[in-house]
């Protein structure tokens, strides 16, 4: 019993902790953080991984098994880590390759909450393909 609430205590931060580095990240990312960015690709990096560490959390049911070494790897890792390619390239690598006014499904990787959609379902993706159940 101690060991589920400590458990879900460290969930329940852990997640909470993330969203706020995430909203850090993303106003520094958009230029209105208290310190000025020194390198936009860092700020775009540390944000896509907080919302794969807060994807990965949001399955902390099969994050448990996989902890404990009940792993088996499924069909789904093929998407999920096509999504962590995705939402890991810099959101400033999609607007020089494609430009501004492309088409909808190359424009909306330009944008940083897309970005962090992307990531966070592919660090939800990544626990259920290496979940045994």
């Amino acid at each position: 019993m101690y060991k589920k609430f400590i458990y879900y205590t460290f969930i329940f931060v852990g997640m909470v902790g993330l969203l706020y580095l995430m909203n850090g990240a993303f106003w520094e990312l958009r230029g209105r953080g208290n310190e000025m960015q020194d390198n936009p690709y860092l700020v775009g990096f540390k944000m896509s991984l907080w919302g794969f560490l807060f994807g990965v959390l949001m399955e902390w049911k099969d994050l448990r098994n996989i902890l404990i070494g009940n792993i088996r790897v499924n069909w789904l890792i093929a998407p999920a880590v096509l999504l962590i390619i995705i939402g890991f390239i810099p959101i400033i690598r999609w607007v020089e390759w494609f430009g501004v006014g492309t088409p909808f499904y190359t424009e909306m990787l330009g944008l940083p909450e897309i970005n962090v959609v992307i990531t966070i379902l592919s660090g939800t993706l990544l626990v259920r393909a290496l979940n045994r159940d």
